[in-house]
């Protein structure tokens, strides 16, 4: 009979405040249900219009979710979701990044003969699960918000469907990506066994109440969930699918996932984070070694992210090795937020800033790949500034941003990061996170060197796409903007996070 009550009918019945806090899922659903017909009409090129309807849907998303950052929080379907301003920070994060993602792959896709218009279907999708997962309070809606975006990411990753690579990097994300949510699921099966609810918020309300409830299936299950996060924002020591996965797919795609996805699997990771009791009186739920083994975890994964980084030739792959090292970086926030003035505040700038950088890095590199993604290894950007000064220019403005070098938004962020966790008291991570750091302005600062210090005179100028060009100005544009006057940024985090 308790099961009953939880899908009891007229808990699901919404209020006109409710449907309009559905508004940005409304349009990007009806978008992907749209494209998914439009792109069968005859006599209607698909790719023209496809494109159109997902970069509207995504516009009509983005302005709806924009006017519920300021508005008042609003439960969903019986509190198993939530529309607040922690979740329109992150739905509009998530719908800017699938929009300028779709921009640069536009001719991308023509270069490599790939214009399916299924592409743009799936990125939808997979935006559609990102959203979920930001908004989600219940540990089965997340699961399943999961499964939406991994699914469709899934394909995209080997949509060069005649390509080895791609084919792999598929298959070993599927396979990894399929063990790590099983992980994740029976981790919640844990829970749920232990306090009777799926909905994070009461977990940690019913183990507060009942200590009796927090058996060793709790702590257990409380192990495998944060496992299973570990996994998808790719953590050392669970990074093992990211760099074939990143160097097999598409590049625009390659650039969806580090952002898009990364920046989901934060945004349920801290929700999930705060609902097992870190920082609270009842840390002790899971062991109460979770600080240390997090310590360890974020300081293996910055180290070990740079310093394999410092390896590669492949772009790609040293973006994604790059991309391992930031994870680190966002779990010294984690780890500081209960017990730093910001809190949570200096995770999501850092998230905002590192998809602004990312995005514009793996746009260029999608305007400079050639068929089956050639041409992305350090030497082929030998001479790029003499053939083309203003993407030489913005690569640079990117690349001295990952780097932290001011004044560009990643120095912004990670400073902001940083003092959060000298004000926490962890004065040792943050030491050993610059010198994390320092290994990687080698790798990026070489980089430059190749496109402004080499020459390759066997390599032509070529036409920059419009479309991606006008991708890569608005990136450029953020990233000095952000860096230059955070203040912005740091104010709307901070009110986004004020009510976690």
């Amino acid at each position: 009979m308790e099961a009953l009550k939880i899908v009891d009918p007229s808990l699901l019945g919404l209020t006109s405040e409710q449907y309009s806090s559905l508004g940005p899922y409304l349009w990007v659903v009806g978008g992907s249900l749209l494209a998914m017909i439009f792109a069968v009409v005859p006599f209607i090129p698909a790719r023209i219009s496809v494109v159109c309807i997902a970069i509207a849907s995504l516009i009509g998303a983005v302005v709806s979710a924009a006017h519920q950052i300021t508005a008042d929080r609003t439960d969903l379907f019986a509190g198993m979701m939530v529309s607040d301003g922690y979740s329109a920070f992150f739905n509009i994060l998530f719908l800017a990044t699938a929009a300028l993602s779709i921009l640069a792959s536009v001719r991308y896709l023509e270069k490599q003969k790939l214009e399916y218009p299924e592409y743009y279907v799936l990125m939808l999708f997979s935006t559609f699960g990102m959203m979920l997962m930001a908004s989600t309070l219940d540990l089965i809606s997340i699961f399943i918000a999961l499964e939406i975006m991994s699914l469709s990411a899934y394909v995209l990753v080997g949509f060069r469907r005649n390509d080895r690579r791609s084919n792999e990097a598929a298959m070993k994300y599927f396979i990894l990506g399929a063990a790590a949510s099983a992980i994740l699921l029976y981790g919640t099966a844990l829970l749920y066994g232990s306090t009777g609810s799926f909905l994070i918020t009461d977990i940690l309300a019913r183990v507060t109440t009942k200590p009796e409830l927090m058996t060793p299936a709790y702590h257990l299950g409380g192990w495998l969930v944060i496992v299973g996060f570990l996994f998808k924002v790719a953590a050392v020591p669970f990074h093992m699918w990211m760099p074939d996965v990143y160097e097999g797919a598409p590049t625009p795609i390659t650039g969806f996932m580090t952002t898009g996805i990364k920046a989901a699997s934060f945004a349920a990771f801290v929700r999930v984070f705060i609902s097992l009791g870190y920082g609270k009186d009842i840390e002790a739920a899971i062991g109460g070694r979770l600080h240390d083994v997090l310590w360890v975890i974020a300081l293996i994964t910055m180290f070990f992210g740079n310093v394999i980084a410092l390896t590669q030739t492949n772009l790609k792959r040293m973006l994604a090795y790059s991309s391992i090292a930031n994870t680190g970086y966002l779990l010294v926030g984690m780890i500081a937020a209960p017990h730093s003035e910001a809190g949570y505040a200096p995770i999501l700038m850092y998230l905002a800033t590192y998809t602004v950088m990312n995005l514009g890095a793996f746009s260029i590199l999608s305007v400079l790949s050639g068929k089956g993604d050639t041409n992305l290894n350090l030497h082929d950007l030998s001479g790029l500034a003499r053939r083309h000064p203003w993407l030489s220019f913005a690569f640079a403005v990117f690349l001295f941003s990952m780097a932290g070098i001011p004044p560009t938004a990643g120095f912004a962020s990670k400073y902001y990061l940083f003092y959060s966790a000298i004000q926490a008291g962890e004065i040792w991570l943050v030491v050993l996170a610059v010198l994390c750091s320092v290994i990687g302005v080698y790798y990026y600062l070489r980089v430059i060197v190749y496109m402004y210090m080499r020459e390759n005179e066997g390599l032509e100028k070529f036409a920059v796409p419009a479309l991606a060009a006008f991708s890569i100005a608005m990136m450029v544009a953020m990233t000095l903007q952000i860096g230059i006057l955070p203040s912005k940024m740091i104010a709307v985090t901070k009110k986004v996070v004020a009510k976690l």
